[in-house]
């Protein structure tokens, strides 16, 4: 193996180590609304979140295969890229969700910073996070994202207004 290849590989790795992470701490700062969200849909089932993610998968796949027929590769590997890039900002709840679950005690953006760095770097494992891994989190990223539009956040419990006790009428 070439210098020039093992430094490719290298960088590729790095670049995921920091650009991820990163990614996600960028959409805690910036949209707090929807990182809590999406940090809400993550405590619920997975499996259920993976099975509706794989929906936009599929019709995406489709769009692109008649994009590629039509226009040629250029759009369909900008729309795939895009695509990619939604569902790992939408894998930002799995990531503080496994960050607060390892460290409860610790601060909120460091419990995402470090869950992101653990989820990232099981995804550097050879061969199980480069083809298992790493399309998993994508693919419950588009989960996460399209559950979080049609979630609701659960309303505290309205206490009933104080009864009153009206005077008799004189």
């Amino acid at each position: 193996m070439l210098f020039s290849t093992v430094s490719i590989y290298l960088s590729i790795a790095l670049a995921f180590v920091i650009g991820l992470p990163a990614l996600w701490m960028l959409q805690r700062g910036l949209w707090p609304e929807s990182f809590e969200k999406k940090l809400a849909v993550s405590q619920t089932s997975l499996l259920k979140t993976l099975l509706i993610g794989i929906i936009p998968v599929v019709i995406i796949s489709l769009i692109i295969a008649v994009m590629a027929q039509r226009l040629g590769p250029i759009p369909g590997l900008l729309l795939s890229a895009t695509i990619l890039a939604w569902g790992f900002a939408g894998a930002a709840g799995i990531a503080s969700l496994i960050g607060a679950r390892l460290w409860p005690t610790g601060e909120p953006w460091r419990q995402s910073r470090n869950g992101g760095l653990v989820l990232v770097c099981c995804a550097l494992l050879p061969m199980v996070g480069w083809f298992l891994l790493l399309p998993l989190i994508a693919v419950l990223g588009m989960g996460v994202n399209v559950r979080s539009w049609f979630f609701k956040p659960k309303s505290a419990v309205a206490t009933p207004p104080p009864l009153t006790v009206d005077a008799p009428a004189v």
